[in-house]
């Protein structure tokens, strides 16, 4: 839903007395200068300390200030499929989930596979990048069609500015494929994102009383790990090669993962919000957003990726944010679409791990803004506040009553989140994109 906010713009302006979380540090009552859209200083507030005359004064005590997130897996489904996601509804929703920047999924319509098509995806999400402060980088398809026997471009699309490849949706199940991928990427230095999953399981939901409950078709985890353990076979013949496995589900890709960053590999991971905060015991029977790809798992299963997260196994948490219309997310679990939708509750997803102990402040910056746009490479400005430049951060009450969230509450054209009837914690009050700041 469309809610209410404001938008404000300042040459300059002083954010006085809020709480300072970064990757590297933890301090309390700091005062933030913002000059013409660039970070000017952060110092301790004192008694003596006084804005400019010619500065705009944001009072955030008890509030935490912490850089906006970035997101490497979103899909906006842009070009080509308005039925889902909009540019405005898409990017309105990274804007209030707390984000600078996302990172768009290829499987659209048509895939963004050639220079045309990402050049079409480009020009439609320009006006609201502008509008809502949130920049859109691009992955482009690993194969042609995702078909997974002819590789795209790679090297013309990185010159358009290609971030990643993946045909995120659809593991590349060839031997041959995969390894012409690593090869044409080593020397390019953008990461190859896979979906791992071997088809042919034909499974929804794992293995779990749910499952068993609504006479789901088990999704078991061999798919995915097996697909992992294949890919760093491959990856070993390119060791410069960057291989990423998109949302981590099973305790057993995990042990894979650790294993190929102590041989020294270049292995990244990821974990969707879901992931850390339902196993398949705790999902909802009634509600088809619970069908995702890979699907959640077992107790076993959330614990490690907790510990993955914390331990850095797991580099990042990504959201996977798959809007779907309605129709295709209706019918029983064996027919419905996969996809959840995450932008809007991943940092409350986190703000409950920190509550438990999970993961500290540090750490929750990290995995939500500064890896992924080191990941990335981004430009210094995102996933962290560096002097003299743009700034990007938000304010949050971290303390504010959990909120039950409803259909109806998120900014998607789209309403199916597996976290509607869940109580999560932290609001998000304000948001900063260099001179322009967001009050919701």
């Amino acid at each position: 839903m469309d809610s209410p906010f404001s938008k404000k713009s300042a040459d300059k302006y002083l954010i006085r007395g809020a709480e300072l979380w970064t990757g590297q540090e933890v301090r309390s009552r700091v005062c933030v200068r913002v000059h013409n859209g660039r970070l000017v200083s952060i110092e301790d507030e004192t008694d003596s300390l006084a804005k400019n005359s010619d500065e705009i004064e944001i009072q955030a005590q008890n509030r935490v200030l912490i850089p906006a997130g970035v997101d490497a897996q979103v899909h906006l489904r842009v070009p080509g499929q308005g039925h889902k996601e909009t540019p405005k509804t898409g990017l309105l929703a990274a804007l209030k989930g707390g984000y600078s920047a996302v990172l768009t999924m290829p499987n659209t319509q048509p895939t963004i596979d050639d220079l045309d098509t990402l050049r079409l995806g480009q020009s439609q999400v320009a006006e609201f990048e502008r509008l809502y402060g949130v920049h859109v980088f691009w992955s482009a398809a690993i194969t042609k069609r995702l078909n997974s026997e002819q590789v795209t471009s790679f090297e013309d699309l990185v010159r358009e500015g290609v971030r990643a490849f993946t045909n995120d949706g659809l593991g590349v199940e060839s031997d041959q494929v995969m390894a012409q991928a690593f090869q044409k990427l080593e020397s390019l230095g953008v990461p190859l994102l896979q979906h791992a999953e071997f088809l042919g399981h034909g499974g929804s939901l794992a293995p779990g009383p749910v499952q068993a409950k609504v006479g789901a078709k088990a999704y078991p985890d061999e798919p995915e790990w097996k697909m992992v353990e294949r890919d760093i076979r491959e990856l070993r013949k390119y060791p410069r090669s960057r291989y990423h496995v998109l949302h981590v589900s099973s305790r057993h890709t995990l042990k894979l993962v650790a294993r190929a960053k102590e041989e020294g590999l270049n292995v990244t991971a990821e974990v969707s919000p879901h992931h850390l905060f339902f196993n398949c015991e705790t999902i909802d029977p009634d509600n088809k957003s619970f069908k995702m790809n890979p699907p959640i798992r077992g107790p076993e299963d959330q614990a490690e990726l907790w510990g993955a997260l914390k331990n850095g196994t797991v580099d990042f948490v990504a959201t996977d944010h798959a809007p779907h219309e309605e129709l295709v997310k209706s019918s029983e679990f064996n027919q419905a679409a996969f996809g959840t939708i995450g932008l809007e509750t991943t940092l409350p997803v986190l703000l409950y791990g920190l509550n438990r102990g999970l993961l500290d402040e540090r750490r929750l910056v990290e995995v939500f803004a500064t890896s992924p746009a080191r990941f990335l490479r981004l430009p210094p400005q995102f996933g962290q506040f560096v002097i003299g430049e743009p700034f990007h951060g938000i304010l949050v009450d971290v303390h504010s009553p959990p909120h039950l969230w409803k259909s109806g509450d998120f900014s998607s054209l789209s309403q199916n989140s597996c976290f509607i009837g869940s109580r999560l914690p932290g609001k998000i009050e304000r948001a900063f994109h260099s001179a322009d700041s967001y009050i919701f």
